[in-house]
């Protein structure tokens, strides 16, 4: 496959600003960005076929590498040229921590960044646009996600060879080995959308509480400060006395450091929009109100945050879930009776656990016991003890972590300097380096959305994640019922559920206006699991639950004009393996579906896509004026631009530009287009046509409609959705 024609006149291949809550082109068009992570199985090493047949556990870090992630530099073209035909301008790019730095400390891994540069100036010949995102789910991959290195969990002390029989984790490799009820029935498959649950543990929570304020709540964590360990080494004056840090000081600097050698790796790309600050952090302990309850947050009312001092309130719990204090005392080897809940009726509606189940650590610990500083960090700084008398664990300082704004006062400090120290490198004659604003989602956050100035953070973008929360967990897709997980009520009827869904969004897209100084937004993640339940997953020949709520999905975003990039295309899928990590399958390409069409079929390049009719849509890219509706019904094969004059900012020399995939139409005669208030005319690609729309006279509204003709049914039904 070949680059696309005429790239250099394609307007998304140009420099992107923002201003004044959009994304503007060189010609102070706005832009509607539309892209895909690329991709789920980047969160693993490319020398570990999957999470099914490795175990994360027994791997030398050394000798693992990431190269090759997503895709062999051969397969680009392909994958590419696929993304560039479904409409895709935006590609999020996952890399992660261990990806670059997983050898040890400040040991780089130079061959896998010198393919992420070739790889990403492939990208820019497609006129695709990056923005890198620093990936991680709950800290690592032996904390049951990906992300951090192995030796971050080791410089805190971490056995994590125990973090299975001391409740401190779940991962997929060791599943099976733990105290739950589907453990001790010898079910070792980890289940469905469980692995989340580890942001509430022992491992996960006390990581990011120590590299958000470490400093704070763990002032006598300290590690030798390597750098200046280098330093003395190499000027032959080191002594006797080592400078130690704050473990929070050594992990930031690590993680900051780590994302700079990237960048430097990535000098003179223009195709480079921004870098993300860490996907879906987490608050870890900070702001739990009391460690004895559960993770609920310290009552802090706020706008855009719901204030609840309820016990668990922003907790996700399924299978076992310890307390913070019950997690910190198994994690010492003693036994707890720990509540057991199911994702259902019992937890969502009525609030209560299924049972309770005595976890037995069997002697384990999760803490190294051959240092000098050995044991609990929490036990250590004072939260806990053992009584005297009793010589059982007594939970001294429940409120430890209590009133503490995370946003303001851990998040932002570490992000300014995190934006500071990138935007030096990337330098002043590279492209602007936007940063894309992330934080805890906010079903689990602790407290309330910052305000972020400009001054702050320069270039910011809000990059917020929204998911349809009901159908990502049940993995299933229901038009009639929804449940609404902020006020705990059900929902019921379709156009609720669209209105629930669609001010969700219109909050989010409220918090880049109103906390960070206009600044737009980008929703970061959204997308559909793919497994839904009731389908054969050896075959599935009918996509219309997935395609209905792919769908859905994605007309939210329109309803709001927001720019999103779906999670995710992963090229490697397969039904067996999904996006071979913890289970998941939310890729929309899988090479399972792929229908065998001839690379001479004009369709070939949609081969494999999944609910095809819902993700491969028209939509107006480049917009000269202010957008109204920018929407499509695949239903009906109907797409509508509206739009009214921008006052004295709208040219009337460069177009609005909408995207025509010739998924649609091979041929421009099979697409009835009018217009209002202008002209047009159509300019053909290999694999899309451009409509572009002139709009001659300001006192009218822009209006654009297209209908695609009922000839194309039979080329839908090959993706199982025809029109109606």
């Amino acid at each position: 496959m070949s680059p696309p024609e005429s790239p250099h006149n394609d307007p998304m291949r140009k420099t992107i600003h923002a201003e004044n809550g959009h994304f503007l082109d060189a010609h102070g068009r706005i832009l509607n960005l539309r892209g895909v992570n690329l991709s789920g199985s980047s969160k693993l090493p490319s020398n570990k076929l999957d999470d099914i047949n490795n175990n994360a556990l027994d791997e030398d870090p050394k000798v693992i590498t990431f190269v090759d992630r997503p895709f062999p530099l051969s397969q680009a073209s392909l994958h590419f040229s696929r993304l560039r035909a479904c409409g895709f301008h935006l590609i999020r790019f996952i890399v992660t921590w261990e990806a670059i730095e997983h050898a040890g400390p400040g040991i780089y891994d130079e061959e896998y960044l010198k393919y992420v540069r070739q790889i990403l100036q492939m990208a820019h010949e497609f006129g695709l646009q990056i923005y890198i995102d620093p990936h991680q789910d709950v800290w690592s991959r032996w904390t049951g996600g990906d992300g951090a290195p192995l030796w971050t969990l080791e410089l805190a002390g971490f056995c994590v060879d125990n973090f299975r029989r001391c409740e401190a984790a779940v991962c997929r490799e060791n599943y099976g080995t733990g105290h739950s009820t589907d453990e001790t029935n010898n079910n070792s498959t980890l289940p469905k959308m469980i692995w989340p649950t580890n942001y509430f543990k022992l491992a996960c929570a006390t990581m990011f509480t120590l590299f958000w304020a470490g400093e704070r709540f763990a002032p006598h964590c300290l590690v030798v400060n390597d750098a200046e360990e280098e330093e003395e080494e190499e000027e032959e004056e080191k002594d006797t006395h080592t400078t130690k840090v704050n473990i929070q000081t050594f992990l930031q600097t690590h993680y900051i450091n780590a994302m700079a050698e990237l960048l430097k790796h990535l000098q003179g790309l223009e195709n480079i929009v921004g870098i993300g600050t860490m996907n879906e952090p987490s608050c870890g302990y900070i702001n739990v109100d009391d460690l004895s309850r559960g993770f609920a947050p310290s009552p802090t009312p706020s706008p855009d945050k719901p204030s609840s001092s309820s016990s668990g309130m922003n907790e996700l719990r399924y299978g076992l879930a310890p307390t913070p204090f019950q997690g910190m005392v198994l994690g010492e080897g003693y036994p707890q009776a720990v509540a057991e809940w199911s994702n259902g009726i019992m937890q969502h509606v009525l609030g209560r656990c299924d049972r309770t189940v005595l976890v037995q650590p069997d002697g384990k610990k999760v803490w190294k016991s051959n240092t000098k500083d050995a044991g609990c960090i929490w036990k250590r700084e004072g939260v806990w003890r053992i009584h005297p008398q009793t010589q059982q664990p007594e939970l001294v300082k429940p409120k430890y972590f209590a009133n503490v704004d995370f946003g303001t006062e851990c998040y932002l400090p570490f992000a300014a300097k995190y934006a500071n120290t990138l935007q030096q490198v990337w330098g002043t004659s590279n492209t602007p380096l936007h940063i894309f604003i992330e934080l805890p989602p906010l079903e689990f956050h602790s407290s309330s959305f910052p305000e972020i100035s400009s001054s702050q953070i320069p270039h910011a973008i809000n990059a917020t994640h929204w998911y349809d929360g009901v159908t990502l967990f049940t993995r299933s897709w229901k038009s009639y019922f929804s449940f609404d997980i902020r006020t705990h009520r059900p929902v019921w009827g379709y156009n609720n559920i669209f209105k629930m869904h669609s001010n969700q969004l219109k909050h989010i897209r409220q918090l880049g206006m109103n906390k960070m100084n206009r600044a737009p937004t980008l929703i970061g993640e959204t997308g559909i699991p793919f497994d839904m339940t009731g389908n054969n997953n050896t075959k599935w020949d009918s996509f219309d639950s997935q395609t209905d709520a792919m769908d859905h999905t994605l007309r939210c975003l329109e309803k709001n004009l927001l720019s999103f990039t779906l999670w995710c295309y992963t090229p490697d899928n397969t039904n067996a393996r999904g996006d071979s990590w913890n289970g998941e399958d939310l890729s929309v390409f899988c090479n399972d579906q792929k229908k065998g069409l001839d690379e001479s079929d004009p369709l070939y390049i949609y081969d494999g896509m999944r609910a095809a009719p819902a993700v491969i849509r028209p939509y107006a890219r480049c917009i000269a004026g202010i957008p109204l509706e920018n929407t499509f019904d695949s239903k009906k094969g109907f797409f509508l631009y509206r739009g009214v004059a921008n006052d004295d900012k709208t040219k009337y020399d460069v177009p609005t530009e909408i995207f025509v995939p010739k998924y649609w139409c091979l041929k421009s005669s099979e697409m009835q287009i009018r217009v209002f208030g202008g002209k047009f005319e159509v300019e053909e690609h290999s694999h899309w046509f451009i409509v572009k729309y002139w709009h001659e006279d300001s006192s009218k509204e822009q209006r654009v409609e297209i209908q695609f003709s009922r000839k194309t049914k039979s080329r839908r039904r090959i993706w199982g959705v025809p029109f109606i």
